[in-house]
């Protein structure tokens, strides 16, 4: 990666999860539109990303871009220059544990209408909830995606699940990063056949959302928003020094409206004010650090597969 090195790049990811998602997520059913989360956050990502520079990546939900309102937003996605990634087509929780039947058609499904509305297929995917295994890494490279960004190389997100759990009145999660990731490459790599989380030869490339180096804790926006600012520059300040790419996640709901639904009323304990000061802190610092490229971009510097 010393091509990559050299140029001091960074790729910014946004996972474009609505209001409905939320709600499915803590076990609520939900229409996908009116959906205040993504109709709300995009405008602001999009004026912060052209203030400071940056070309980001943003992970469409396939559901979302049937809706007309959402298409229009994610043609000014486009429009500014940003890629549009696959996010499969209903965001599935415990995607891992779909027949592969069932994994194809979420993939194609999403596939399917992003390509109606930006004129051409994805190159990148990410599935929901970081729930990514080898049947899955084969499916895409059978489709010729470039890369998955789905190994997030922590051990945290199943203590995470528990803790969910307990919010949600019960709700088990049987999805999300295994125990194991930990030991997860946590820089670009390409994964093997046999297991996800570790180093082989494969045709697709994995580019892990970045976690703070040694301890191996996340640190992306939505974990800065609720810890404060010191705990990004930490987890920067330690990328930089072990010289990690930094691959930085949002959510849309981290630049969305202050969200009024009661189901959901755990979340409102961070301000749509605060969040913004923190956001824009974040993307403001990770553009005056690097060059801050869509993740294709990034992924085409790569080393070729070795023959």
């Amino acid at each position: 990666m010393n091509k990559i090195n050299q140029r001091r790049v960074a790729t910014i990811q946004v996972d474009l999860d609505g209001l409905w998602t939320n709600l499915e997520y803590y076990g609520y059913k939900s229409e996908v539109s009116p959906d205040v989360v993504f109709q709300s956050s995009i405008p602001r990502f999009l004026e912060l990303f052209e203030k400071y520079n940056v070309k980001a990546t943003f992970f469409l939900i396939g559901k979302d871009g049937e809706v007309k309102k959402k298409a229009d937003l994610v043609k000014q996605i486009v429009k500014a220059g940003h890629e549009i990634a696959n996010h499969t087509y209903s965001h599935t929780f415990g995607f891992r544990k779909l027949s592969p039947a069932e994994k194809i058609k979420e993939i194609e499904k999403g596939e399917e209408v992003i390509q109606r509305i930006i004129g051409k297929k994805p190159v990148g995917f990410k599935v929901p909830g970081y729930d990514i295994d080898v049947e899955t890494l084969k499916i895409l490279e059978q489709k010729e995606y470039i890369y998955d960004s789905s190994v997030i190389p922590t051990g945290v997100y199943p203590l995470i699940m528990k803790i969910n759990q307990l919010i949600s009145g019960g709700v088990k999660r049987t999805h999300g990063p295994k125990w194991n990731w930990f030991l997860a490459p946590n820089r670009i790599y390409r994964p093997s056949l046999e297991n996800e989380w570790k180093n082989g030869d494969t045709n697709i490339v994995e580019l892990p959302p970045t976690v703070i180096p040694i301890i191996r804790v996340p640190f992306h926006a939505t974990f800065a928003t609720k810890f404060g600012l010191n705990f990004f520059k930490f987890g920067h300040y330690l990328t930089e020094k072990f010289n990690l790419h930094l691959n930085y996640e949002f959510h849309a709901a981290d630049l969305a409206d202050d969200i009024e639904d009661e189901r959901l009323a755990h979340l409102k304990a961070i301000s749509f004010e605060k969040r913004f000061l923190i956001c824009e802190s974040i993307i403001k610092k990770i553009s005056q650090k690097y060059e801050v490229v869509t993740s294709e971009e990034l992924i085409k510097m790569c080393p070729e597969k070795k023959k």
